[in-house]
């Protein structure tokens, strides 16, 4: 999914070394694969028949759920926000809803829902929990090439969104912020995937202020059997001017399994990496789809 507000409340210690594994990590397996022979083929990924999901990664996937098909994509979400002396934990229910118009098109519903944020903010003020449900968003998945990998093309998709102001009042964000993303996925030899998605976001600060914020996310992801895959990821789910809440950038870990071909169970967790980001997050998910 790719809602990332969420972070574990354990203090790492040595979380500005994880930083730098993570990032040497991914940068030395994009370069291992690329380097592999293009004649190779990929023996794990994309079982047959096999649920396709949004989640537990930042990067949405490129596929569309298929035409009559329902699924849903959902689990607890924790985060620990200490900059600027705050000392601020969230806790949320990520879900996505989704239904296939064709075999190209989704219909999604995407929310935070039931939610909790308690603790001081940074720069002070009232630690007051703030509890209730978080705003909704509506949107489409367009599925719109299918990847080749004789050619090395990607499979591509776009998705549009518009999140609405549909909390209750203690979380509810100000006016409509719509947003709009590309998704470009990769398959590589030896059972690896690059997943890119960039978009932009048109959103709203507490006073009012409209100002369009980038997207960008990155992941690489190992399929280890036919069932199981992990991943290494780069999400940033702002990218703005210091006046409009600046840069928000994590380095992600993560990993899949599936159950059936029709059920999945993942985690993903995250740390701050740059000083403007809540500290680090954890999610768990669950997925299914139906039939």
């Amino acid at each position: 999914m790719s809602l990332v507000r969420f972070s574990p409340t354990l203090k790492l210690a040595n979380a500005d070394a994880l930083h730098k594994a993570v990032r040497a990590g991914l940068l030395a397996t994009v370069i291992m694969s690329v380097l592999l022979p293009p004649s190779a083929q990929k023996a794990y990924a994309d079982p047959a028949g096999a649920i396709d999901t949004d989640g537990p990664d930042f990067v949405e996937s490129s596929e569309a759920v298929g035409k009559g098909r329902f699924q849903f994509e959902a689990g607890p979400a924790l985060q620990r926000d200490r900059r600027g002396g705050a000392d601020q934990t969230s806790y949320a229910n990520p879900l996505l809803l989704k239904f296939g118009l064709s075999d190209a098109i989704e219909a999604r519903l995407e929310t935070d829902s039931a939610s909790r944020v308690s603790g001081p903010p940074e720069g002070g003020g009232s630690g007051a929990a703030r509890t209730g449900f978080a705003d909704g968003a509506l949107g489409l998945k367009w599925h719109a090439q299918d990847r080749n990998i004789q050619t090395g093309s990607p499979a591509v998709a776009w998705l549009l969104h518009l999140e609405l102001p549909s909390g209750t009042p203690e979380l509810r964000g100000h006016g409509a912020r719509p947003s709009l993303r590309a998704v470009m996925t990769w398959e590589f030899p030896r059972d690896f995937s690059l997943g890119v998605m960039p978009g932009i976001k048109y959103d709203t600060l507490p006073d009012g202020h409209r100002y369009a914020s980038g997207i960008l996310g990155v992941v690489l992801s190992h399929w280890w059997t036919p069932r199981f895959r992990t991943f290494i990821e780069g999400s940033a789910p702002q990218i703005a001017g210091a006046a409009d809440g600046g840069v928000v950038l994590y380095d992600d870990i993560g990993a899949a399994w599936l159950i059936t071909p029709r059920w999945q169970v993942g985690a993903r967790a995250g740390w701050a990496a740059n000083r403007n980001t809540p500290s680090r997050y954890v999610l768990l998910s669950v997925a299914a789809r139906f039939p």
